[in-house]
């Protein structure tokens, strides 16, 4: 083995491994727990997305339609032929100062296609997506945080709309603003 790829081996082994009792990560060692207080990770494990839910009282809701407009494409169809190509033959026949080649033609057709413009193809090209928006006054409690907008999915949003205006409304947004 080189000795090269033996360092490297050995490195990468005692790197998986733990160095020794004194490394946090090693198996003999004491590890303490480095996750967030109350994220629930420990021991070097990845924590939990924050709770992202807001709450507070529905002051609007907003609906953004989708918008479309018709949009052309160039339409593009193979357009092939057929064609024809002269392949050489050859065959030897004896030996020494007898031997004869003799030579001949044959033709061979095959397709030779290609991609052309006929006309165009209308699609629906989306211009806006659709949003659902809610707005929140004193958000997570805080009187001073008023008129914030979310967007939401629509299903949040329907249940927006069914609750009277200053009513208690809890959600996980997909984004902050409308």
């Amino acid at each position: 083995m080189r000795p090269v790829l033996a360092a490297v081996l050995l490195a990468a082994l005692l790197t998986a491994c733990g160095s020794g009792p004194d490394e946090p990560d090693s198996r003999g060692g004491q590890a303490a727990p480095t996750g967030a207080v109350g994220s629930g990770a420990v021991g070097g494990a990845e924590p939990s997305p924050p709770d992202r839910t807001v709450s507070g009282l529905r002051d609007d809701t907003r609906h953004v339609t989708r918008k479309a407009t018709t949009g052309t494409r160039p339409r593009m169809v193979n357009r092939c032929t057929t064609r024809v190509r002269k392949v050489k033959h050859t065959s030897t026949s004896g030996t020494g100062r007898r031997k004869r080649t003799r030579t001949w033609y044959s033709d061979d057709s095959y397709k030779d296609c290609k991609k052309v413009q006929q006309g165009t193809t209308s699609y629906t090209r989306v211009v806006r997506r659709a949003r659902w928006c809610v707005e929140l006054d004193d958000v997570g409690g805080n009187s001073t945080e008023d008129d914030v907008w979310y967007e939401v999915e629509s299903d949040v949003y329907r249940e927006a709309t069914q609750l009277k205006e200053g009513a208690e409304l809890s959600f996980t947004p997909l984004r902050r603003g409308c």
